[in-house]
């Protein structure tokens, strides 16, 4: 039996950092994939599933190496975590969000730096 894929965007491997608010304080971290619905990413923090939480991520624009980044911020809701609860000695979890809501602008840088990825593939 194969497993159908769900998704209705493509998501992209990508290492952008991402401050999280609404989350345990200081939460942080570095994408691993991201789509124009959500980001799955390692986080500093354990953050329980069903948070409601403000993202900020750090996009490169431009020519790589060129030092210019646009900020993109939007609202999520956490629908997995990796490991499932807060371990003691665990310093990384993996963190599933869905975007709930993301600007028009916002939308349109994301989509921009995907498309950048998958044309270079």
């Amino acid at each position: 039996m194969t497993l159908k894929e769900r998704r209705r965007v493509q998501r992209v491997d990508a290492n952008l950092a991402v401050t999280i608010s609404g989350a345990p304080e200081g939460a942080q971290g570095r994408t691993l994939n991201i789509s124009t619905n959500g980001v799955y990413f390692e986080s500093s923090k354990f953050i329980d599933v069903l948070t409601k939480v403000r993202l900020e991520l750090v996009i490169p624009m431009g020519e790589s190496g060129s030092g210019k980044e646009e900020k993109v911020t939007c609202e999520g809701v956490v629908v997995r975590a990796e490991p499932e609860q807060d371990e003691q000695g665990v310093s990384l979890y993996n963190v599933a969000i869905f975007f709930s809501y993301i600007s028009k602008s916002s939308q349109a840088v994301l989509s921009r730096y995907i498309k950048s990825l998958l044309s270079s593939e």
